[in-house]
């Protein structure tokens, strides 16, 4: 199992983004300590199948393997206060 960054850095907001291998390996959240991170990660797009989603008060790296069935593109949400996600891919 390896792990590739999907985007350059941190990021909040929402986005459409390509992973190449069609599964998420791993989330990186990190929060101000305060306020929750809510993350959601979707098939394709805002409409699609939920694929990962989390609301944590305090950092947290979630990996595992989680496919998105037959599509490289990932629709992501990343809100609250201070909160920001670094995605990965699963390169097998």
């Amino acid at each position: 199992m390896l792990l590739k960054a999907i985007n350059n850095g941190a990021v909040a907001g929402t986005a459409t983004v390509t992973c190449e291998s069609g599964v998420l390996g791993g989330v990186l959240v990190t929060t101000d300590g305060t306020n929750a991170a809510v993350i959601t990660v979707q098939k394709d797009t805002a409409a699609g199948k939920k694929v990962f989603d989390i609301s944590s008060l305090v950092p947290v790296f979630i990996k595992a393997p989680m496919t998105l069935e037959g599509t490289t593109s990932m629709y992501y949400s990343v809100t609250g206060t201070g909160a920001k996600a670094q995605f990965f891919e699963w390169i097998e």
